[in-house]
This record gives C-alpha cells, structure tokens and sequence, in this order.
C-alpha cells in the first residue's frame, strides 16, 4: 500500500511538471512576435522558472538539471525559427535565457538536494535514537523483572523442597497400583515441574556472566543440532544445515551459546508439529558472524511480535515466558543481537549476530 502511494505522488509531480511546461510553451508558439506581444513573450520565457524551481525541490539536484533540460528543448525552436534572428547575436538575451534556466536547475537542484540529505541523516539518526530507547527501555524491565523473579523463586524454592521430601516419604508408604501411590506421583512430578520453572527464573534473574573463549560456532551448532537429532526426525521436519567453511573463531562461552540454539531450535520444531523445513545457517557478515535459523512452522502474529522477547510473555499453554527472554540476555552478554522476521502460517527466521575478536 505503502509504494503504490509514493508511485501516485511520483507520476503526479511528473504531471504537473510536464503541464506547466507544454502550457507555457503553447503561450510561446500561439502568441505572436510583434512588437506589442514583446512583454508578454518575457512573461512566459520566466515562467519557466516555475517549473524547473519545482522539480528541483521535489527530485533534487538530478531533478533541476533533467527540467532545464526539457525547458530547452521546449523554448529553443521557438527562439530560432519563430523570431527568425540570428541564434548568438540578434536573439542573444533569449539564448542567455537558456543559460539561466540551466544555473537556476543546478543551484536549487543543489540546495534541494542538501536539505534531502540532510533530512534522511536526521531522520535515520531518529529512528536510531528511537530503537536504543527502546532498548533501554527493554533493559529496564529486564532487570525490574529480573529482581522480582528472584526473590519469588528463593522464597518459593524452599517450601517447595519441603514438600518434595514429604511427598518422597509418603511414597515410601504405599505401592504401585494404589491409588494413593499414583497421587503421591503425580505431586512429585509436579513439585519437579516446578522446581524447573523455578530454576529458569533464577538463570534470568541472576544470569552467570559468560565465560568467553575462543569457539568455534560451526561446532556449537552441530552439538545442539546432534543433541535434538532424535527429537527433529520424531517430529517430521526435515533439516537442511549450510554451515560457512572456515570462519573465524569468536569470543563466546560454548554453554550459553548451546543453551541460545536449544532454545531456538526447540521452538522452531514446537512450531512445526506436523513436520516441516528447518534451515540453520552461519557465514561472516564483515565484522561478524551471522547465524540464522529459518523454520516453516505456524509462525508469529502480530500481536505477539512486540512482545516477543518480554520476560514471562508466552503463547505456550505449558511456556514460562523465559526461553527467548533469556537467549536475549545471553546475546547481550556476548555484545551479539538476535532479531527476527515471521509471518503467520508461512515461517519465521531468527538472525543471530556475534561480533569477531569480542573480548
């Protein structure tokens, strides 16, 4: 919707450009050269200035140089043959005319084009302002959540691990099969469960800084993709990997680096429960090591996109909202990004980015 719109207003300018030019040129040619017309004919050779001054401000400098042009080409039959003079002597101000409109294309064109420039730096720098506060912002919560997360989960820890030790005793009381037994289970299991969401809260939370050595991302990949082989082939989802040859090593704690793949890929097969294409990519990228995870799974809306990296924000029915919150912070940790792009039913893809020589 976006293009056909700057299309419009392109081919209008145009128009308008294009009938102000043939308007004053009929002026020219329907209008005679004698001497009583002479004042009128220096009215119309000006208004040519209209628009060449507006091409330059709407197309810039290549705009005011390409009007001037067309204005020539329009105005100098009727300089040569309608006035019937001499081209460099008799009709010499109207040919210096020419040389007018071609000075006044340049420097509007020019002045044009700086206010152009000026204005897309002014603009990019905007949107670059506008993306680090939002990061700061993001960085606010993080750690607003992070402090609360971590006081829930060592108060919550220890009664939880009373009531796992009680309910091991009572188990102890009865056998397989009883009815008692199977509740007993099911309350060790969800004790377990929880203890589990409780153990992500704290890796949020207090989040170990990254034990950074030289590593080679290729091998972390193909751990991670060797550790969930089993689960991707359960799952019908056929993986196609085009890992980079010989890229350098990078800075980077091999543990966390897995734990930021396990986490992408388990969500990519999550979203692909009735099997599908996974991609996993990495190549250097100038100054850095870009890897991308591509699935064509059931996708982001977007509604959820915004959100996607809060803490405890989950679509899942059984997700604690922490997986890519905490690869977020990990890729923090490491001076890296992650970012995304999805569409519903189609895919989504994960671009993650680490710098080379980060130390």
């Amino acid at each position: 919707m976006i293009s056909k719109t700057v299309d419009y207003k392109y081919y209008w300018k145009i128009t308008v450009l294009a009938l102000c030019i043939i308007c004053v040129s009929l002026f020219h040619y329907i209008t005679g050269t004698e001497h009583k017309y002479h004042g009128l004919h220096e009215i119309y050779r000006r208004l040519y200035y209209v628009p060449i001054i507006l091409s330059a401000f709407w197309f810039g400098l290549k705009g005011g140089i390409s009007c001037a042009i067309v204005v020539s080409f329009f105005y100098l039959p009727h300089v040569i043959f309608q006035w019937g003079g001499s081209f460099l002597t008799n009709d010499l101000p109207k040919t210096l005319e020419i040389v007018l409109y071609h000075i006044i294309g340049v420097v509007t064109g020019f002045l044009s084009q700086e206010q152009m420039n000026a204005t897309a730096k002014l603009r990019h720098q905007a949107g670059v302002l506008a993306q680090a506060e939002e990061q700061l912002r993001h960085a606010d919560r993080l750690s607003a959540l992070g402090k609360l997360s971590a006081g829930i989960a060592h108060e919550v820890r220890n009664p939880l691990a009373s009531i796992k030790g009680t309910a091991e005793i009572l188990s102890d009381k009865f056998k397989p099969g009883d009815k008692e037994y199977e509740f007993v289970e099911i309350l060790i299991k969800e004790v377990n469960r929880l203890d589990a969401v409780i153990v992500g809260f704290l890796d949020f939370a207090k989040p170990k800084p990254p034990k950074l050595t030289l590593s080679n991302i290729n091998d972390i990949i193909l751990s991670v993709l060797k550790l969930t082989e089993h689960q991707i082939e359960r799952s019908g989802i056929n993986i196609e990997t085009r890992l980079g040859d010989n890229l350098p090593s990078v800075y980077a704690d091999p543990e966390q680096m897995k734990q930021v793949f396990l986490n992408l890929i388990i969500n990519a097969v999550q979203a692909m429960p009735d099997g599908g294409e996974l991609e996993v990519e990495s190549h250097r990228n100038s100054s850095e090591i870009v890897c991308t995870l591509s699935d064509t799974g059931i996708g982001i809306s977007n509604e959820q996109q915004n959100d996607l990296f809060t803490p405890f924000y989950t679509s899942k029915k059984d997700g604690t909202g922490l997986g890519l919150a905490i690869v977020y912070r990990i890729l923090e940790g490491h001076k890296g990004e992650i970012k995304f792009t999805s569409e519903e039913n189609k895919g989504t893809r994960f671009t993650i980015s680490l710098p080379i020589g980060n130390l």
